[in-house]
């Protein structure tokens, strides 16, 4: 039981995570460079860090799986890159829709480096998961429209390889079962390190940081701290629920409560703050991301059973 409600908690961190990136892209950046946030994520991974180190305590662990950590922190950081760019184009919902294939894509993982079957019933609930994405896509009623939503579709699929290939490399380094603080403090680390290095050779994305906390300085550092925080807090407990039963099961349960749960709290953002909520409310819309939903449920179900 305690599981289940770690994957239901998760869900939701995630997609009000998702919900404020959408806000600082659209709101705060004004779709202008919104990668630039990563300039800040490096001092708040970094201290982060050192919480974790300070609370927790370090053990021993092999140079090996500190190594792998770090990789699979860096990776996952580098996955954010499309993620900013591809939410210019798209809502939460569109985009925690793609965020479905990750799984998928860690099975194949699981199939070629774990040397695990992958059954017929697993393909079919691929090809429903990876023809959702479509759905939306050709919802779309203008031309133009759906140029934008091709090239988003693009970046948030590259986010999506990218986000899986981290979680692969780190799931690697949990086969060893070393500590589960240690290794996440050198994941978190990894993370930071790559954030710094971009903002390094990336001068273009400091001089936008300062632009931004110019105007509304206060505003800023509150959603970015936030949805750090809430995406933190899903990444972990998801991560943890792996400890107490299968990872199949706490992914499928996290999966769909994620998508049901952005999908209702979009509608109900949109109508109370449309600001913050950001959905586009037209009907065939509406049905188009039903129908994806209850795909992408009906795929991540038979993928795991």
């Amino acid at each position: 039981m305690q599981w289940i409600i770690f994957c239901i908690l998760a869900a939701s961190f995630f997609s009000i995570s998702v919900f404020i990136d959408n806000y600082l892209t659209d709101v705060i950046f004004k779709d202008k460079k919104p990668q630039s946030i990563k300039v800040v994520d490096a001092f708040l991974y970094l201290i982060l860090a050192i919480a974790i180190a300070v609370i927790f305590g370090l053990k021993e662990m092999p140079i090996a799986l500190i190594i792998l950590a770090i990789i699979s922190g860096a990776i996952t950081s580098l996955a954010s890159l499309p993620y900013y760019l591809g939410l210019r184009d798209e809502e939460a919902t569109t985009a925690t829709i793609f965020f479905q294939i990750t799984p998928i894509l860690c099975i194949i993982g699981d199939f070629i480096i774990l040397n695990r079957t992958i059954t017929q019933q697993q393909i079919y609930g691929f090809i429903l998961v990876l023809s959702a994405p479509f759905i939306i896509t050709l919802a779309r009623q203008h031309k133009k429209t759906r140029k934008l939503e091709l090239k988003a579709s693009l970046l948030l699929l590259a986010h999506a390889v990218l986000y899986a290939i981290g979680s692969i490399v780190y799931a690697k380094a949990e086969q060893d079962k070393p500590d589960t603080m240690t290794l996440y403090f050198w994941f978190i680390i990894g993370r930071s390190l790559f954030d710094f290095i971009v903002t390094i050779i990336r001068p273009s994305l400091r001089k936008r940081i300062k632009q931004v906390m110019k105007v509304s300085p206060a505003k800023f550092l509150i959603t970015t701290v936030a949805t750090l925080a809430f995406a933190v807090a899903g990444d972990f407990l998801l991560r943890y629920s792996y400890t107490i039963t299968a990872t199949s099961l706490a992914t499928v349960l996290s999966n769909a409560s994620e998508l049901i749960i952005t999908f209702i709290l979009g509608i109900i953002l949109t109508l109370i703050w449309p600001k913050f909520g950001r959905e586009k409310l037209n009907r065939h819309i509406i049905v188009s991301h039903l129908i994806a939903i209850i795909l992408v449920v009906i795929g991540i179900i038979l993928t795991n059973l």
